[in-house]
C-alpha cells in the first residue's frame, strides 16, 4: 500500500503588471496633477501690476502716494505703454482731467510739474450759449476769446489758450428767458496771461471755445 501524498493546492502565479495597466495608471497620476495644475494657477505667468487711482481726482490736482494703488490686470500692448507700474513715477504730477477711484492712471492723464512751478486758478463768468452751450466739462481744455465793439467794427482777440478747465458752476435758466450761466475756472501759469483774461472777461463779450474732445447727450 502506497503512502498518501500530502495534499497540495494549486495557486494562480502572482505577476507584476502589464505595460497597460502601467501606462494607464500613469496617465490617471498625470491627469489629476494638470487638474491641481490648472485650480492651483501653478506654472501661469503673473498678471502684471499697474496704477490706479485710489479715490476721485479732480483736474489740476496734484497727485500724492496716497491717491495711488495698484490693480493686477492684463492690458493689450498699446494701454501697456500708457500705464505706469511703479506709483513713485506719479507723485507730484497733476491731473489734467478728472480720474475716477480705481481707474488706470495712465500717461495722456497727467503733466510733469516742477516743484517751485506756480500754478494760478483763475474763474471767470460766460453765458452758456457762448461755451459750447453748457456741455464743457472739467478736464476740457479751451480757448478764450473776448470780443469788442459792435457791428463791423467788433474785433475779437484770443486772450487765454488751450487752458484746462479745473470747475464748473451753473446758474439760471430756470424762468422763461432767462439767460443760462456758468462760471469756469482754469489753472493759468503765466501771470501776463492771467491778468490779460481778466481785463477782456470783465470788460467784453466773452466766448469759450473746446479745442479737446466732444461731449455729446445731455448737459
Amino acid at each position: 500500500m502506497r503512502p498518501s501524498l500530502p495534499h497540495r493546492t494549486i495557486r494562480p502565479r502572482v505577476g507584476l503588471p502589464g505595460s497597460r495597466s502601467v501606462v494607464g495608471g500613469l496617465l490617471v497620476a498625470l491627469a489629476a496633477l494638470g487638474t491641481w495644475w490648472v485650480a492651483t494657477g501653478a506654472g501661469a505667468d503673473p498678471v502684471p501690476r499697474y496704477v490706479v487711482a485710489t479715490r476721485l481726482i479732480g483736474p489740476g490736482e496734484r497727485l500724492t502716494a496716497q491717491d495711488l494703488g495698484w490693480s493686477s490686470v492684463g492690458l493689450p500692448a498699446r494701454l501697456r505703454a500708457q500705464a505706469f507700474d511703479d506709483p513713485g513715477d506719479l507723485v507730484g504730477t497733476v491731473a489734467l482731467g478728472p480720474i475716477d477711484e480705481g481707474e488706470l492712471v495712465q500717461s495722456g492723464a497727467i503733466e510733469a510739474v516742477g516743484p517751485g512751478t506756480v500754478r494760478r486758478e483763475l474763474s471767470f463768468a460766460v453765458e452758456s450759449d457762448w461755451a459750447v452751450d453748457g456741455t464743457l466739462r472739467p478736464g476740457d481744455r479751451i480757448d478764450v476769446f473776448t470780443t469788442s465793439g459792435e457791428g463791423e467794427g467788433a474785433t475779437s482777440e484770443r486772450v487765454l489758450a488751450g487752458a484746462t478747465v479745473q470747475a464748473i458752476s451753473s446758474s439760471g435758466g430756470d424762468g422763461l428767458g432767462e439767460q443760462r450761466g456758468q462760471t469756469i475756472t482754469v489753472a493759468v501759469a503765466d501771470p501776463d496771461v492771467v491778468a490779460a483774461t481778466v481785463t477782456g472777461s470783465r470788460a467784453d463779450t466773452v466766448t469759450v471755445v473746446r479745442v479737446t474732445g466732444v461731449h455729446r447727450g445731455g448737459r
